[in-house]
C-alpha cells in the first residue's frame, strides 16, 4: 500500500478520533479488568479524556488523507500508541515514536498493554527495553525513570 503520512500536534478536531481508537483498541486488553462492557464508555471516556489533558509532551497524530493512528506521551513515557488496522506494518509507529522523541532501542515507559503492543515488544522484540509502567500515571509522577 502506497501511504503518505506526515505526524502533527493533534488538533482539537482530532480529540475523537484520538479518544475512539485508544478507547475501542483497549477494550480487548486483559490489563484493564473488572469493567463491565455496559460501563465501558462511561467509566473510560473521562479516563482517557483526563490522560489527554495531562500529558506534557503532548498527542501526536499521524495522517494524510485521514488519520491513521496516533502516540499521547510525556517524556520517555509512552501512555498510548495506536496504528488503525489499514495502516499496520508500515512504519507508521515508527514514525510516531521518532516524533515523540521516544527511541525504541532505548529504555523508556509505557502504560498499556494490549494484543498488538504485546505482539510487537514481547514476540517481534521491536523495543526490547521498554517496560511496562502503569503506575507512573496512576500517581501522576512528574516524569518517568527507568529503575
Amino acid at each position: 500500500m502506497d501511504v503518505t503520512t506526515a505526524i502533527r500536534l493533534m488538533l482539537p478536531d482530532d480529540r475523537a478520533f484520538v479518544l475512539s481508537a485508544w478507547s475501542s483498541s483497549l477494550r480487548s486488553s486483559r490489563d484493564v479488568p473488572l469493567i463491565p462492557m455496559s460501563m465501558w464508555a462511561s467509566v473510560m471516556r473521562p479516563v482517557l479524556e483526563h490522560m489527554l489533558d495531562r500529558t506534557t509532551a503532548g498527542t501526536l497524530v499521524a495522517h494524510g488523507e485521514v488519520l491513521q493512528g496516533f502516540i499521547c506521551v510525556e517524556p520517555n513515557y509512552v501512555l498510548y500508541l495506536y496504528v488503525a488496522q489499514p495502516f499496520r506494518r508500515l512504519g507508521i509507529a515508527r514514525a510516531l515514536l521518532a516524533a515523540a522523541g521516544i527511541d525504541p532501542a532505548q529504555r523508556f515507559g509505557y502504560a498499556c498493554r494490549t494484543r498488538a503492543s504485546w505482539q510487537l515488544l514481547q514476540v517481534h522484540r521491536k523495543a526490547p527495553l521498554a517496560a511496562y509502567d502503569p503506575f507512573h500515571v496512576r500517581f501522576d509522577n512528574s516524569e518517568w525513570s527507568p529503575e
